[in-house]
């Protein structure tokens, strides 16, 4: 067992040495000048200044060194778990991208609850009714949730609940003059303003759940085990319901672990339409001003993330199948 998690986690780091390695090679190669688009997104200030203070400038950033070298050395400056500064404004990477990640961690974690949580008794029903209108009816609605683009739904939901119903808030966190009500008042708000970019980053990740929960409720009510249990006369609805939810709940939950870093990674677009201060915005900011470090830290974050969520799977898996534990290697 242990020495199976020590291949995935090996395995992993190479991986993420392959990623950010893609990555550099391909915001480098990207056309233009990074230093030149950097300081205040002004390519002028870059432009009246002197050729040699223009290769001192690049020689501030490396840039005058081949890209292997620069790669290297931003290896080593990850090592002392150093980010470098923004091209951008010159603050450290491990600044920016600490302001924001409380906003989109809490964001998708909220969203992560909420498909954990509505994904069990749909997918409970639809298991208990195997084939019947709620089953049939639940599968087209998942994958018809699965299929709508995050953009269109943002921009849709938008358009009804803020624009004709006038019943959320369009953009933000926070309404103005928010910092000046109490805290049950802010609060409030703070969740109001949470509601639309919450249900874009969860519809489809709850279709994909509430059909594995389903999947997982069928096999355990009608294994050689509940074959057994249902011969001594313990009922389909107990079996599912008492029995086939608990041993589904921490496949659930190792699942969910594997699916937060994508969520964080994911939440670029929602975070853009819907003007909200997290890494998905600091993202977009960053890939149009070209900013390399602050894009390669969020870079390395989103591998670390999923790696981490790799390996929380994995350990899941172990925990809750004993036959996995006992299988070679």
């Amino acid at each position: 067992m242990l020495l199976g998690l020590a291949r995935r986690l090996a395995s992993g780091l190479v991986t993420l040495l392959l990623v950010t390695c893609l990555a550099f090679a391909l915001i480098h190669a990207a056309p233009g000048d990074p230093v030149s688009a950097g300081e205040g997104g002004d390519e002028r200030w870059f432009l009246t200044l002197t050729p040699q203070r223009q290769a001192e400038v690049r020689a501030l950033y490396h840039l005058d060194q081949p890209l292997h070298l620069r790669y290297a050395g931003w290896l080593r400056d990850v090592a002392r778990l150093d980010l470098g500064r923004s091209f951008h404004d010159r603050r450290p990477v491990r600044d920016k991208i600490g302001e924001r990640l409380g906003t989109t961690l809490g964001i998708n974690l909220v969203a992560l609850a909420l498909m954990c949580v509505l994904s069990l008794p749909a997918g409970g029903l639809a298991a208990w009714r195997s084939g019947g209108a709620w089953d049939r009816l639940s599968a087209a609605a998942g994958y018809a949730l699965y299929s709508i683009p995050a953009f269109w739904a943002a921009l849709l939901l938008q358009i009804v609940f803020s624009v004709k119903l006038d019943w959320l808030p369009l953009y933000g966190l926070a309404s103005d003059g928010a910092e000046r009500l109490g805290t049950i008042h802010r609060l409030l708000d703070r969740g109001a303003h949470m509601v639309l970019p919450v249900v874009c980053l969860s519809y489809g990740g709850l279709a994909y759940f509430s059909r594995f929960v389903r999947a997982s409720l069928l096999e355990n009510a009608f294994g050689e085990a509940s074959r057994a249990a249902r011969a001594r006369g313990v009922s389909v609805a107990r079996l599912l319901f008492r029995h086939g939810l608990r041993q589904a709940a921490l496949p659930l939950l190792t699942l969910a672990g594997f699916v937060l870093p994508a969520l964080v990674s994911g939440s670029v677009i929602v975070e853009t339409i819907f003007s909200i201060p997290g890494l998905g915005s600091l993202f977009t900011e960053a890939v149009l001003q070209r900013d390399v470090p602050v894009v390669m830290g969020l870079t390395l974050l989103s591998s670390v993330m999923t790696l981490a969520g790799i390996v929380v799977a994995d350990v899941g898996y172990l925990l809750a199948d004993p036959r996995v534990r006992r299988a070679p290697g």
